[in-house]
């Protein structure tokens, strides 16, 4: 489109948008005239000016103007609110009569006050940004405000050196949560259905487990742990439904099986979600449950993707499978 068609196609409904509409829609026609400047630097090519009419506007736009300026190519937005002369000025209405008598001879008081006008009214729309998120919010997470919240988890730096294997952008609506101390099972479940966009996954709490006996609690029999109802245990190991919980996955495909095998990425995902997520030292394990109807027998020379012991089987689908990776002592599946 030409310059004079985009002004002719603004201005025929000038009077519907506001100021943040406008501004966005100019910075999408001058983004594609100047396709690798910035954000910022496409929004200081517009200029704003103010109207010096006294009547009553109906809307905050007057006019929209793209224009060549030597090689590069301006816009002046002409606003109806916010300026020094005109029906919103705060000023005595006789310096706005003597801006109307400066456009009929020279503009020179007319372009003077002006300069004023569109330092101030150029700061409008970054406030009116700096409390919308999705208008700031940038694919790369380069803007302010996801620096300042991924700084306050504490992983804005190991997003800056690679060293994070979570998807950052995932996180995004949950941020409020993270930032508190404890989180509940209905929390965690929610978080872990966002981010693995899982929705029949499920925790389940107590889950039973072996624990060793150290050996200063062993009991030595009329020395050491002897009173009964106290400190006297038998054995070396106990059990205990306090400190274990089940991450459930219902209803997995075949291709989730790869993802969250030793051959795909999700499963160290997982691993890292749970312990960024987590302050209490709890043990876990993961559970994929399988239906039978998804399940595949092991087929030599077959064209689908089939790894023994990963997402096919030997023999008939009979029943359906739960196949649970657990934790060990050393953080490793």
């Amino acid at each position: 489109m030409t310059l004079e068609q985009i002004n002719s196609s603004l201005n025929e409904n000038i009077t519907k948008y506001s100021l943040p509409q406008i501004i966005r829609v100019v910075s999408g026609y001058l983004k594609e005239f100047y396709i690798n400047k910035t954000s910022q630097e496409v929004y200081d090519c517009i200029q704003f000016k103010s109207n010096p009419s006294l009547s009553f506007q109906k809307s905050e736009i007057s006019k929209v103007h793209f224009f060549n300026k030597g090689e590069e190519i301006k816009v002046e937005i002409t606003l109806n609110f916010l300026g020094i002369f005109g029906s919103s000025s705060p000023l005595p209405s006789h310096y706005s009569e003597m801006v109307l008598e400066s456009i009929d001879s020279d503009y020179v008081l007319h372009d003077f006050l002006n300069l004023f006008n569109h330092h101030l009214q150029k700061f409008v729309y970054p406030i009116w940004q700096k409390h919308r998120y999705y208008i700031q919010y940038q694919n790369d997470l380069q803007d302010k405000f996801s620096k300042y919240i991924f700084s306050f988890l504490g992983l804005y730096s190991n997003r800056m050196q690679n060293n994070s294997s979570l998807n950052l952008r995932k996180l995004i609506p949950y941020i409020g949560i993270l930032c508190m101390k404890h989180k509940s099972a209905g929390t965690l479940k929610a978080i872990l259905r966002h981010y693995l966009n899982h929705n029949d996954l499920h925790i389940i709490e107590c889950i039973e487990d072996t624990y060793n006996i150290p050996s200063w609690q062993n009991n030595s029999l009329g020395a050491l742990n002897c009173s009964l109802n106290s400190d006297f245990l038998i054995g070396e190991t106990i059990k205990s439904r306090n400190a274990k919980f089940q991450i459930l996955l219902k209803d997995v495909s075949n291709e989730q099986l790869i993802q969250y095998s030793i051959l795909g990425k999700k499963m160290k995902e997982l691993r890292d979600l749970i312990a960024f997520t987590l302050d209490e030292p709890l043990k876990n394990e993961v559970c994929f449950e399988v239906k039978k109807e998804q399940k595949n027998c092991l087929q030599l020379n077959s064209s689908k993707t089939q790894y023994l012991g990963i997402n096919s089987w030997i023999g008939q689908e009979f029943y359906d499978e739960k196949i649970v990776i657990a934790q060990k002592e050393s953080n490793e599946t």
